[in-house]
């Protein structure tokens, strides 16, 4: 994606939905979402994203953001804009090296292999930068972004999204498929969906995509559809007055003690205590 002796650049996207392809690429990715609501999927984190949101996404971590509030929307100008800052970390070490000691610079890109979701002052701040550079050139350029860097190093303010244990085993030749997948889990979560139908999207036989799935995403199909109904539902207890059964019914749950079971799972914390939280917050 970076062209030969380029380290980063910076990307604007303007369009009426970000595109869903599920992917990875070998430059690291700091992405802002300036408008636009959905599912995000990094590594094997599923979760709602909304608009004023900062990632750092670590080379090779499979991911994407699926808009599904703006699917089908009557605002015809509905558009969905992004700022990104793609860094080449192999390259961009290799010249730091010349200046000196770079080990949190070597920590920071280790923590993105994980995803970071970055917050308070040090979101602020990163924004502000961002926006900045895209009105320079030259040295006050590069200057900038490196004030990006020097503050995704040393901030606090993250919480890391994929587990720990987290490896990517896709391949490129996985992707169209992988593409059709999360298309269809995405767009029919909030009911009850059958190993065989996706599996038939899939074009294997149940047996051979449970394993196929399983292997690609460290989750069950079953845990792996929960988990974007839990990352729903946590939109709605954020947004909606309903009550937490409602809630559980509308994001494709069959009964209560299910949806409360999975999403302490999930959240280490009941539907009640996240509602509480965020009312305290």
């Amino acid at each position: 994606m970076i062209s030969p002796g380029k380290i980063f650049f910076i990307r604007e996207v303007n369009q009426p939905l970000f595109s869903s392809e599920f992917h990875f690429h070998e430059e690291c990715q700091l992405a802002y979402i300036i408008k636009g609501s959905g599912k995000r999927i990094i590594g094997d984190s599923i979760d709602h994203f909304d608009e004023n949101e900062l990632v750092f996404i670590g080379s090779n971590i499979p991911h994407l953001w699926f808009d599904t509030e703006s699917k089908g929307s009557e605002n015809k100008i509905h558009h969905s804009i992004s700022l990104s800052l793609f860094i080449s970390p192999k390259q961009f070490l290799e010249h730091l090296t010349v200046f000196g000691n770079i080990h949190k610079i070597e920590q920071l890109f280790e923590k993105a292999q994980r995803g970071m979701f970055i917050s308070g002052k040090s979101k602020i701040r990163i924004i502000s930068l961002l926006k900045k550079a895209t009105q320079q050139h030259g040295i006050s350029h590069i200057i900038t972004l490196l004030q990006v860097i020097d503050i995704l190093s040393n901030t606090e303010e993250y919480k890391l999204l994929s587990s720990s244990t987290y490896t990517n085993f896709f391949q490129s030749r996985d992707n169209e498929r992988m593409n059709n997948i999360y298309d269809y889990l995405i767009k029919n979560f909030k009911r009850d969906i059958s190993l065989s139908e996706v599996a038939e999207i899939a074009a294997m036989n149940p047996h051979a995509f449970c394993r196929f799935f399983k292997s690609r995403t460290q989750k069950t199909f079953t845990q792996f559809v929960n988990e974007i109904r839990i990352g729903h539902a946590c939109k709605l207890l954020n947004n909606e007055n309903q009550s937490i059964t409602q809630i559980a019914y509308k994001c494709g749950f069959n009964n209560v003690s299910n949806f409360n079971r999975f999403f302490k799972m999930v959240k280490k914390q009941s539907p009640r205590e996240y509602r509480k939280e965020l009312e305290l917050n």
